[in-house]
């Protein structure tokens, strides 16, 4: 079977982070024998136009990014955003009359989504389109909604990562599929562990690192072994340290930067609680690490999180952009009142349902029964 994989992001270059999870969706439906193309925007202009990476063939095209992302202009790019939703479309096209694949997997509604799913309809292959947490946040723009629900209705089949997002209009028939998580999580011990803190989210203002920031002082003032990582990067960067500085808490603060996954999976097995702040979100997948890991998950009580945080029983939830609220619940993960066996037992399902291999299984049996209904399949 051959999948096109449309997507608003996959790693520019080697080192790259962006888009790390479309590779590893890719990467593991390869494993199971699907040949898979990826096509994305080339937004930095050292970006390869063209490369094979481990096997998947990565088609990049061009469109007037100034060498940022969509999602990272102060004002909404029209222009480019135009030129981007053409260009995406006519590579769309152009790959499947060539390579001729089975499906289209769209991943992000807009823009992405919407390029698989007009090429799908102008070809007549089927369009698996996926729903990510950034969508719900781009769905309120009053310019993006029209666009967003056509999209939607020329999809053959929708997956939303998270069970909040079905209260979105368009998706309430959407199969839940998560993103998926490296298996050096699940191998992590489970064991005592001093107060280690850590953050792994990106450092932008929908993830509220601040609240995070000035959460320390408050959780220091009670345990002054307490040390917190805050591992990422983003435009919040310079202003973060600096509030660290104003607060007095710069050596209860560490900012090693991006990491790696490995890395990622070296400071888990160090931590005792993992923090998420975000004001926003689909299912994060820096909380399903943490939990994969056996670290205490101390996330904001939005319904996203919701879903995979039982309060007081598997982990704690606090209220978004309370800092006081949020150093409390980080006093409360550290006394340990979470049993170990608790810990075991949600890892044990997780691994059930989140794990990489079970993620593509699930992703290909949509493929075999949206082409086996249209008779797209190509053998």
């Amino acid at each position: 079977m051959k999948v096109l994989v449309v997507t608003n992001s996959y790693p520019d270059l080697p080192g790259s982070y962006r888009g790390i999870f479309i590779r590893k969706l890719c990467l593991a439906l390869q494993q199971k024998g699907i040949a898979v193309q990826v096509l994305t925007p080339r937004v930095f202009s050292n970006s390869p136009f063209r490369e094979v990476d481990s096997g998947i063939k990565v088609n990049r095209f061009w469109y007037p990014s100034h060498n940022r992302p969509l999602n990272q202009f102060t004002r909404a790019p029209i222009f480019a955003m135009i030129w981007f939703l053409l260009a995406g479309l006519i590579k769309t096209i152009e790959l499947v009359i060539k390579e001729k694949p089975d499906v289209i997997h769209g991943n992000w509604i807009v823009p992405t989504g919407l390029i698989a799913a007009l090429a799908g309809r102008l070809t007549g292959t089927p369009v698996i389109n996926s729903a990510r947490g950034m969508d719900v946040r781009i769905r309120n723009n009053r310019l993006v909604r029209p666009l967003f629900d056509i999209a939607l209705k020329a999809s053959t089949i929708l997956t939303v990562v998270s069970p909040a997002m079905k209260s979105v209009k368009g998706l309430e028939k959407a199969e839940i599929i998560s993103s998926g998580i490296d298996e050096v999580f699940f191998e992590i011990p489970i064991e005592k562990k001093p107060p280690r803190i850590i953050y792994t989210r990106s450092l932008e203002p929908v993830y509220d690192p601040q609240t995070f920031i000035r959460s320390i002082p408050l959780v220091v003032k009670h345990r002054p072994d307490a040390h917190f990582f805050m591992a990422g990067t983003g435009s919040l960067a310079e202003d973060l340290k600096a509030l660290a500085e104003n607060l007095g808490i710069t050596d209860n603060v560490s900012f090693p930067g991006r990491i790696s996954t490995r890395e990622v999976a070296d400071l888990m097995k160090e931590a005792m609680i993992f923090v998420s702040t975000a004001i926003e979100d689909g299912t994060s997948i820096a909380l399903l690490e943490a939990m994969a890991a056996g670290v205490t998950p101390v996330a904001t009580d939005i319904e996203a999180n919701r879903a995979w945080v039982n309060h007081g029983i598997d982990g704690y939830l606090f209220m978004p952009k309370d800092s006081n609220d949020l150093a409390n619940k980080i006093i409360q993960a550290i006394s340990g009142e979470i049993s170990p066996t608790v810990f075991q037992e949600k890892r044990a399902m997780l691994k059930e349902i989140i794990s990489w291999e079970i993620i593509a299984s699930r992703f290909i049996d949509i493929y075999s029964n949206v082409t086996v209904k249209s008779g797209n399949m190509a053998g």
